[in-house]
């Protein structure tokens, strides 16, 4: 699908000039308080979702960095090293598995 994206500020030029001449018809019959910027604005509302402020959390979390077991780390960097690092093939399989069944 294509996005005519030249439209754009025709569009918000011409939005910009129904603002202008609803104004001056506002002004002249006698009624200056829809004008102003703050009374057009006033409708409009932002929610959040409970999903949005549960991913800036978790964005945060990770701005924060994730704590790391250095000792753990370097003990299995020297465990794949020298080759005694034993990987459990059926437990590995079973994780997998579980993750699989979490994404869909």
């Amino acid at each position: 699908m294509a996005i005519n994206l030249t439209n754009l500020n025709n569009r918000s030029h011409q939005l910009d000039q129904a603002r202008s001449a609803q104004q001056k018809t506002s002004v002249q019959n006698g009624n200056p308080a829809q004008t102003s910027p703050q009374r057009i604005a006033q409708g409009d509302s932002v929610n959040i979702t409970s999903q949005a402020k549960s991913l800036t959390a978790m964005e945060h979390d990770l701005a924060q960095g994730t704590p790391v077991n250095t000792s753990k780390v370097e003990s299995l960097k020297k465990a794949i090293a020298d080759g005694s690092y034993q990987v459990d093939a059926n437990k590995l399989a079973k994780n997998m598995s579980n993750f699989e069944s979490l994404l869909a």
